[in-house]
């Protein structure tokens, strides 16, 4: 077989998985557009970090001594990488709470700080979640 031959073949074969692009594949069915038409909107729901927190700190009660478990679990991260970035969110239960997060947030920022992480590598965040039963502070890393 010759080589245009082989690329013609081959170009049938990729080809014939393809579907047409027409009407439907840009607009929905009907009875989609009557189905959404017809459900009363619910509130979107909170989302949740799907990643697991290097460390969650509890802000809830008194206040919590982290500051060495925070520093160990630094150090292992940035042993496995040097240029891990570090996601810092604050987690409260109600939007009243949404001033001292974000207080808390900073506070354990600049703890990763003292541990040598720049602060570009860190990032803050802050979410409300009613159904959290407290404050707390977790870190992730990316």
């Amino acid at each position: 077989m010759t080589l245009p031959a082989l690329h013609r073949v081959l170009a049938c074969l990729l080809l014939a998985g393809c579907a047409l692009v027409d009407q439907r594949t840009f607009a929905p069915a009907p009875e989609a557009k009557a189905a959404t038409a017809t459900a009363p909107a619910a509130p979107a729901p909170v989302k949740v970090d799907p990643r697991a927190p290097l460390v969650s700190i509890d802000f809830s009660g008194p206040a919590p001594n982290y500051q060495e478990l925070l520093g160990y679990a630094v150090r292992a991260a940035e042993t496995h990488d040097r240029d891990v970035q570090y996601d810092v969110v604050a987690m409260v239960p109600k939007a009243d709470d949404l001033a001292l997060g974000q207080q808390e947030a900073s506070d354990v920022m600049r703890a990763i700080m003292r541990e040598g992480v720049p602060a570009d590598r860190i990032h803050l965040g802050l979410r409300a979640d009613p159904a959290l039963p407290g404050r707390e502070v977790r870190i992730y890393v990316r």
